[in-house]
């Protein structure tokens, strides 16, 4: 499981934030609890769990990467089998919505590896015991929606229907996978492309990149609300889809044309924006988890990856002055010191 989705499995469950659904046309069931209690009067249609995954597979199957594919064709009918499994061996102390009965009540909803059934979709999504009562208000009432009007064509996802910090983080996560997917072959495409002398250095920035990335999520994100989670997430893809532009731009040599005293000027607001930073008062912190000793472990993780794009700059676009790249991240990172 990625670092940062571990984040979500440590946000308080019981805390809800005052999230709105996703779904703009999301109603809620009031009577969700009655609904659930009829449904669960019902039995289930049988759990398939043969093929196409192995026995061994099973306990550490992987519904989300089953159902949404994350850059490959999903397998739904893995995702069945797995998602029957985690209902027959229930992780009580892992507060994963889509386990179990939340990934089965997708797979039903829109017949996915399986017939089209919307009564047990209702009762699977009622099973889910990591939903906030609002969440699971919306969430009925939209597969009733769905199951009274034939017409509809809409695909049911858990996501719709969120409230609670604990599933936004969960839900953000799923969003930056499949962008990180789409990244990645683009990434995988310019390197590709590269120069073998290039691509030899090219692991060295990917890995001070990643590593930029990790810091500054821990130290210049703030983690005081239910949804820090999704907060780091979000930054997370920003920061990777600037890595991918940086990449394309730089190919291009699609950056200004900066002087030696353009350089300098923006060293100097860099230096000043992050001096103000660290002779700031105490109390412009004392509400949230960003710190001026974080923001310094920062700014050391931004200097050793700067270092390494002149590096890896020296040997992919050799017609680009070191000055020109060095003024361009310079102008990122100034954007990010002074949003903090």
């Amino acid at each position: 499981m990625p670092r940062l989705a571990l984040l979500i499995l440590a946000t308080s469950f019981a805390a809800a934030s005052a999230l709105a659904p996703r779904n703009a046309m999301a109603q809620a069931d009031k009577n969700w609890e009655q609904v659930c209690k009829a449904a669960k009067a019902h039995p289930l249609p049988g759990p398939q769990l043969l093929g196409p995954l192995t026995s061994d597979q099973l306990p550490d199957c992987d519904e989300r990467d089953l159902y949404y594919g994350f850059g490959k064709e999903p397998n739904y009918p893995g995702a069945l089998q797995c998602g029957w499994y985690q209902y027959s061996h229930p992780q009580h102390r892992v507060g994963n919505m889509f386990c179990g009965p939340g990934v089965l009540a997708m797979l039903y909803a829109n017949g996915k590896g399986v017939a089209r059934n919307y009564d047990a979709a209702i009762r699977l999504a009622c099973e889910n015991p990591w939903a906030a009562e609002a969440e699971m208000a919306y969430r009925v009432g939209h597969l009733e929606r769905l199951r009274d009007d034939p017409s509809q064509t809409a695909t049911f996802d858990l996501c719709d229907d969120i409230t609670s910090g604990l599933s936004d983080g969960f839900c953000t996560s799923i969003q930056t996978q499949r962008a990180d997917a789409v990244r990645e072959a683009k990434i995988a495409e310019i390197v590709d492309k590269l120069a073998p002398v290039a691509k030899s250095v090219f692991p060295k920035l990917q890995k001070a990149e990643t590593a930029f990335e990790d810091i500054r999520e821990e130290n210049e994100i703030d983690l005081s609300g239910t949804s820090r989670a999704a907060f780091q997430l979000e930054d997370q893809a920003l920061l990777r889809e600037q890595f991918l532009t940086n990449l394309t731009r730089f190919g291009k040599g699609d950056i200004p044309p900066d002087t030696e005293s353009d350089l300098v000027e923006l060293d100097r607001k860099l230096n000043e924006a992050y001096q103000a930073i660290q002779h700031s008062p105490q109390s412009r912190w004392e509400y949230v988890t960003v710190k001026p000793e974080g923001i310094q472990k920062t700014e050391r993780a931004w200097v050793a990856l700067a270092d390494e794009w002149i590096a890896f700059a020296a040997k992919a676009y050799p017609d680009i002055s070191s000055r020109r790249i060095r003024a361009q991240l310079i102008r990122l990172r100034l954007h990010q010191l002074r949003s903090l």
